[in-house]
């Protein structure tokens, strides 16, 4: 009889995280009993989930317009189901859950750490999100509560470990399966920011640099995503060479063939999934050094482009390079591809069933 689990995910949007969703969720059915818990309007996104899931959403306009309540009121749904051996998964906004650990509710909890956890790391990335330092210190500490926490790199492992005294870490990255592509030199190279339009994920340093370095080395600047952004990006696009695709399910599988470079300029980050998605399609990358996974990714420099982060001046100059030595830099994207045997099949999913069992 295949056992029971509950993936929690309160509220669901157009990111990478609900990208990563998806693939859980897919992906575990094959194995287990999996319910989704959600309260959700995004049937776009849960038509990308298949028929052995059962996705419980409740569609309450009322609590969705309010994140804490939305999520308080998802935990209340879920216990009033009953279940003699509940199997809690979740993907994001865990307190509440860790909470009720906390307090002794017999139940199994795994979490899924999806953003960046300020662990000394990296100074840049603490620095960004300095406002929400104590808050998101006080959330890690509850992680300790849970039955598994899953997490992106070992520094997190490390710092839950020795900090938080977690006693179940594993390291669990993102499934990035190899493509078959190929870039070649061009006259006029694509540009593009593929994600959130939202400010951590910050599209506005991404266009502002881009549009300074375009008045001296041509290219085409473009922009795939929604967000609250948009609208600022659209204002400044005007007169401009900038197309702005809007969101696009699946952006880099269908766009792969237009983009000749990928620019990451995130504050903060997880894995993230776009750079893994680009590096899998053998796409040139920039990005942020030290923030997320970038150096992990991208093996330090020698399988991409890493820029100081916040530094307009550094973005340039490195996106220059690569433009200018296009081959280098297609060199460079074989080099990180190589290396994405680290996110295959067996090393993510897997491994991911395995940890899952082995608390049941």
């Amino acid at each position: 009889m295949q056992k029971k689990i509950y993936l929690f995910c309160p509220s669901i949007h157009d990111g990478g995280l609900e990208k990563t969703l998806s693939i859980y969720a897919n992906f575990l059915s094959k194995h287990f009993k999996v319910n989704l818990i959600t309260n959700t309007f995004n049937s776009r996104r849960l038509k990308t989930i298949n028929q052995n899931v059962k996705i419980i959403n409740f569609k309450n306009k009322f609590f969705l317009q309010n994140r804490i309540a939305n999520n308080l009121f998802c935990i209340f749904k879920t216990f009033m189901m009953n279940e003699q051996k509940l199997v809690i998964f979740s993907l994001h906004d865990h307190f509440f859950l860790c909470l009720l650990k906390f307090f002794k509710l017999n139940f199994k909890l795994i979490v899924r750490t999806q953003t960046a956890i300020i662990n000394e790391k990296n100074k840049d990335e603490e620095n960004n999100i300095k406002e929400k330092f104590f808050f998101r210190n006080f959330l890690t500490y509850f992680y300790k509560y849970s039955d598994l926490v899953i997490t992106f790199s070992e520094q997190n492992k490390l710092f839950l470990k020795k900090k938080i005294k977690v006693k179940n870490v594993e390291v669990i990255y993102n499934y990035f399966p190899q493509q078959k592509a190929k870039k070649k030199l061009k006259k006029i190279y694509n540009i593009f920011f593929v994600g959130r339009l939202v400010p951590d994920k910050d599209p506005i340093f991404f266009l502002k640099n881009c549009l300074s370095l375009s008045k001296k080395i041509q290219f085409n600047i473009c922009i795939v995503g929604k967000g609250s952004c948009y609208e600022k990006l659209k204002l400044m696009s005007k007169k401009n060479n900038v197309k702005i695709f809007g969101y696009v399910e699946g952006g880099i599988k269908k766009l792969n063939k237009q983009i000749d470079v990928i620019c990451i300029t995130s504050k903060y980050d997880g894995t993230p999934n776009v750079l893994g998605e680009a590096v899998a399609y053998k796409i040139p990358c920039l990005a942020p050094k030290g923030v997320g996974l970038s150096n992990f990714i991208l093996l330090n420099g020698k399988g991409g482009y890493l820029y100081k982060p916040n530094s307009d001046n550094d973005f340039k100059v490195k996106l220059k390079s690569l433009l200018l030595n296009y081959k280098k830099a297609i060199y460079k994207s074989k080099l990180s591809y190589k290396e994405l045997s680290r996110f295959d099949y067996n090393n993510t999913l897997i491994k991911l069933k395995r940890c899952i069992n082995e608390i049941l």
